[in-house]
């Protein structure tokens, strides 16, 4: 009885302290509304200005490393395979790798006819950029100067090689007219776009403005130390394929003793099956040493092409301003 005064006591307070509330609101109601209304303006102003003024990664989603992205008209993709931002001098490095689709080997693009453009968002009005080939298939795309609070970098990759499939030769009037709208077509759509938000780019304090020298020779470390990493894994596959027919031979050996008890036809079709198996399995060995020779061959070639490059000696074409 006494628990059920006391919650009737607390709610009578409370209702009581709610009307005095309303009668000091109403006393007071035009300066209350002024102060409600003032502040929904403060408000509102505040969210303006933070909008408009503090800068913010961009509302696009920013391009995923390593996604393949179409552009020009000849079966080109362009990887953004590194993104590397020094907040503190304003220095963006993006990496990019280069494929054809219409070659057999990717590793053989003509690197000069990649072209990029660049748009900043909040990039601040000292940025400046540059494309720096740095082998036969790989580029870096730099930035200096720019705001340690820009919003995005968005490229677009242009490939400038002819592609004589999109050249119009009309043999009339009315076909000139019409080969017009398909060549607008095509050209909207020969270019692809890539999307760096400041919030997905990895951060780095020590990230200098390279030069192409130095560009490159990075990029001759890295390729040898991705065929260095080809071979481990290739070596260490030869190992597991010989104990995976030293197992099929094993089993071979306990079917011909089950064998030579019994003539038993599914022992023979066991027989066979294993050693079809490590047939397989040598080809899958004969495959993996042709991969571990074709990335010696190719770690050879790029420590040949990085002395060049120390050497001063570097064929591939200068760095271009954005």
């Amino acid at each position: 009885m006494t628990a059920i005064i006391t919650i009737a006591d607390k709610f009578r307070n409370i209702f009581q302290r709610f009307s005095r509330f309303g009668t000091w609101f109403l006393e007071h109601q035009r300066r209350n509304l002024i102060a409600i209304f003032s502040l929904f303006i403060l408000i509102a102003f505040s969210t303006t200005v933070m909008v408009n003024i503090t800068p913010r990664p961009s509302n696009l989603p920013s391009t995923e490393l390593n996604t393949p992205v179409s552009f020009g008209t000849l079966n080109k993709t362009a990887s953004l395979t590194k993104s590397v931002f020094n907040k503190n001098n304003g220095v963006l490095e993006l990496h990019y790798t280069i494929s054809d689709g219409a070659v057999s080997d990717q590793d053989l693009v003509d690197i000069s006819k990649i072209k990029f453009t660049a748009m900043t968002e909040h990039g601040g009005n000292q940025v400046t950029g540059r494309v720096v080939p740095t082998s036969n298939n790989t580029l870096v795309v730099q930035f200096k100067n720019l705001s340690h609070n820009f919003n995005a970098v968005t490229l677009t990759a242009h490939d400038k090689s002819i592609n004589t499939a999109t050249v119009e030769a009309p043999s009339s009037v009315v076909a000139d007219s019409s080969s017009a709208k398909k060549t607008n077509t095509n050209s909207d759509t020969a270019s692809g776009k890539f999307i760096i938000n400041r919030d997905k780019v990895s951060k780095s304090n020590t990230l200098t403005f390279a030069t192409q020298k130095e560009l490159e020779v990075s990029e001759s470390d890295a390729k040898i130390s991705a065929q260095q990493k080809l071979i481990s894994k290739n070596t260490n596959a030869i190992v597991e394929y010989q104990k995976a027919i030293d197992q099929q031979q094993d089993s071979i050996k306990k079917y011909q003793k089950i064998l030579a008890l019994s003539d038993d036809s599914d022992t023979q079709t066991s027989i066979d099956n294993a050693r079809d198996a490590i047939t397989q399995i040598r080809t899958q060995i004969n495959d993996a040493q042709k991969n571990i020779h074709r990335a010696k061959t190719n770690i050879t070639q790029y420590q040949k092409t990085k002395k060049e490059v120390e050497d001063g000696k570097s064929l591939l074409p200068k760095a271009t301003d954005l």
